[in-house]
């Protein structure tokens, strides 16, 4: 078992790190956006950053103990006012799944129950986002009990998920603590406070962060216990008290997020493992005394889920009126679903699972398809398409978080984070995302070889299964980058003791060199060579030069099309009234900015296509009655489906936070030959706190179409000055930590 599941997770990461190389978005280097490229801009990067983390790794190991406790509290410290400074400045907003699940939450303040008609019956179908959207409800409920004003509910969250965040790095620091030791557990804090994932995730809450504490938590549990198990003599409270609060941990976790169980499945192996290992002391007789020892504890464990689930069924009975068991989907859905492609959402698998009535319908409709699939695809195919979802969850070092997240500031640091001029900080992350794959592959690999040489079970196996676990279950379900969130500080453990193991190896070798600095011997040899490794770092630099050389003409020289955004509200949800069929249902929208725009894009649904004959006129005025934009020929054959329409407007510069209404009437509709304009209006939280939708006359509360006003310009990714700041600082951090690794090595 120790080999196939080492094997297995080598395979299956250095299948990874390879593809990490070059499957990234590169659209930003223009005519140089190609796999050769990608992987040296990886390379360079990866080279610095593996030789970076070596010299913090032997800075921590070189500190005191009293130095390490100071230097992990820092650490720990700049995790924490990196996520509040990210969630102050950048001010991420909530969206898709997470929004349904707070916005629901605020509703059930007035309605107290989870709706089932809610957005086309979203929760209807996931009933496995029931539990965050109560315990959500019940924090919303105490804050609006202390008087917090309902505007500061989604940073009340958003805290929330910090508190989940850190939760998790501290957990990880205690494991590696009691594995490895204090100096790999204070490296490791390092490690996360140099990843880019631990700070732009802080305004997502929703179950991939809110769970990831309890599956860390599984597994420090996991290894207090087996640890107090090592003990001549294990007290029977000290035994009891852990299980009892495993059993809690787990149900909140798997509530939350069915993958924190995959935790204590690799508990469960593992501790047979280690029985499986010990059996020439006599099978039997260590079974009987495990089961004597561990008899009351579990009890204790089974008691504690047992109430913990208890506790979850008595609270969905009373927030859900509704038949969810017929309405909900079953598991078999997100496995025929992932059977396809690379096992990505598909909305056609969602209405087709819909369209049954009951839960036994749905089962066996759904278990159908994928039977179909599997055949269809064959042994071949089957292996392929596991490839392509590994790939699909795990090869992208961004998890899609540009994609995914939304935001209420907008300036120069949001356009470096997030926006039109992002991508080095998207080069570093997939090079850390390519690192931290080839080194817990290569790790795996050496695990697997040491236990081959020395019959001597890997020390950090849980986690490392745990891991594995967490890929084999996305072979079986639908995948997403997002999936991979709940996961990100097993995988920077994992990074850490990889590091810290090279690190060490290369001491050791160094240090085998004579004092002379002749060789004497083999040994000799290959520690001379090893102290030669500074040389990584430094082609790194020259790489990192010349690709800086090679695209300052497509970052510098080649015009590019940017949109600078003062407003950009694409939600919709709620206000879904059909097509426009009264001219008197006009739809009026305010906003306020400061910012200098040209561009206003609204989102609408034209189900005739380019043949709809209707049209509407539209008009912007300011907050004087200045008519700034007119147009009574917006031709609805011109949208395309439901795709963004964008107005182009002569540049307008508001002389300070100036207010603005866009108001869209009817010209011409004639039954069909109309449009549906969407927004979000479900009166429950308001996305666009700056502005108001008025629709017929009459003002919905909390609403607004899905709108943005933006500044559209052709531009350069950088100016030449820009271009040389930038070149100078990346230069002088490579070069600095060539030399350094240099001086160490000597």
């Amino acid at each position: 078992m120790y080999t196939l599941s080492l094997f297995l997770l080598a395979l299956f990461s250095l299948y990874i790190s390879v593809f990490a190389f070059f499957r990234w978005d590169a659209s930003f280097l223009r005519n140089l956006n190609h796999a050769p490229v990608q992987a040296l801009f990886i390379l360079a990067f990866g080279l610095l950053l593996c030789a970076a983390l070596v010299l913090l790794y032997r800075l921590v190991k070189g500190l005191s103990e009293k130095n390490q406790k100071r230097l992990g509290l820092i650490l720990f410290l700049v995790l924490a006012l990196g996520q509040l400074g990210f969630l102050m400045v950048i001010r991420p907003q909530l969206r898709y799944d997470p929004l349904k699940i707070f916005d629901m939450a605020i509703e059930m303040l007035r309605t107290h129950t989870i709706s089932g008609t809610y957005e086309t019956g979203y929760f209807a179908r996931y009933t496995n986002n029931y539990p965050l959207t109560i315990l959500t409800y019940w924090f919303l409920r105490l804050l609006q009990g202390v008087g917090v004003p309902e505007s500061g509910f989604q940073v009340a969250v958003q805290l929330v998920n910090v508190v989940c965040i850190l939760g998790s790095v501290w957990l990880g620091y205690l494991i590696l603590k009691e594995v490895k030791g204090r100096t790999e557990a204070v490296f490791f804090l390092g490690v996360c406070a140099l990843c880019p994932l631990s700070y732009v995730w802080a305004g997502y809450f929703y179950t991939a962060n809110c769970s990831m504490p309890f599956l860390m938590g599984i597994l420090y549990l996991g290894i207090r216990i087996r640890k107090t198990l090592s003990r001549p003599k294990a007290n029977l409270l000290s035994l009891t008290i852990p299980f009892a609060l495993l059993g809690l941990v787990t149900v909140f976790g798997f509530k939350l997020r069915a993958t924190a169980a995959i935790a204590l499945i690799a508990l469960c192996i593992d501790g047979a493992l280690l029985l499986w290992r010990r059996r020439a002391e006599g099978l039997a007789k260590l079974i009987s005394r495990t089961v004597r020892t561990l008899a009351v504890p579990c009890l204790a464990f089974m008691l504690t889920a047992a109430l913990s689930l208890g506790f979850f069924s008595a609270a969905v009975n009373t927030y859900v009126d509704f038949d969810y068991k017929n309405t909900g989907f079953p598991a078999i859905h997100w496995v025929m679903m992932s059977a396809r492609w690379d096992g990505s959402f598909d909305q056609n698998d969602e209405n087709y699972t819909v369209s049954f009535e009951t839960k036994e319908e749905k089962t066996t409709a759904d278990l159908k398809v994928l039977k179909e699939r599997i055949k269809e695809a064959g042994s071949l195919g089957l292996v392929t398409l596991s490839g392509r979802k590994l790939l699909n969850t795990w090869v992208d070092g961004t998890d899609s978080y540009q994609a995914e997240d939304s935001y209420a500031s907008y300036g120069k640091l949001y356009d470096c984070l997030i926006g039109n001029k992002s991508g080095l900080l998207l080069i570093y992350t997939q090079a850390f995302r390519t690192l931290q794959m080839l080194v817990i592959g290569l790790g795996a690999l050496f695990a697997l070889v040491a236990l081959r040489k020395k019959k001597r079970a890997p020390r950090f196996f849980l986690v490392q299964l745990t891991l594995l676990g967490s890929m084999a279950f996305h072979l079986l379900w639908e995948t997403n980058p997002l999936y991979s969130i709940g996961f990100t500080y097993l995988c920077l453990m994992l990074l850490a003791e990889g590091i810290a193991g090279f690190a060490d190896a290369l001491a050791a070798n160094v240090s085998a060199i004579p004092a002379s600095g002749v060789s004497v011997s083999t040994t000799a040899h290959s520690s001379s060579g090893t102290s030669r490794l500074w040389l990584a770092p430094a082609a790194g630099t020259v790489l990192l030069a010349l690709l800086l050389v090679f695209t300052k003409k497509e970052l510098v020289d080649t015009p590019i099309e940017a949109w600078d955004y003062a407003i950009d509200q694409y939600q919709y949800a709620g206000g879904y009234d059909g097509y426009v069929t009264s001219y008197d249902q006009s739809y009026v929208q305010t906003f306020t900015t400061d910012k200098p725009f040209n561009r206003i894009s609204i989102r609408a649904i034209n189900t005739v296509g380019p043949y709809n004959q209707s049209a509407f006129c539209v008009r912007l005025t300011d907050d004087q009655g200045t008519v700034v934009y007119d147009n009574d020929r917006f031709l609805s054959g011109m949208v395309t489906k439901s795709a963004l329409y964008e107005f182009v407007l002569d540049e307008i510069v508001p002389n300070g936070r100036t207010s603005y209404t866009l108001e869209i009437w009817p010209g011409y509709i004639e039954d069909e030959n109309s449009l549906e304009f969407l927004s979000y209006n479900t009166g429950n939280w308001d996305l666009y706190s700056g502005g108001e939708l008025t629709v017929a006359g009459e003002t919905q509360p909390r609403g607004d179409l899905a709108f943005a006003v933006y500044e559209y310009r052709v531009t350069t990714y950088f100016s030449l000055k820009q271009y040389l700041v930038l070149c100078v600082g990346l230069m002088a951090l490579a070069v600095g930590v060539t030399v350094l690794s240099r001086k160490r090595l000597r």
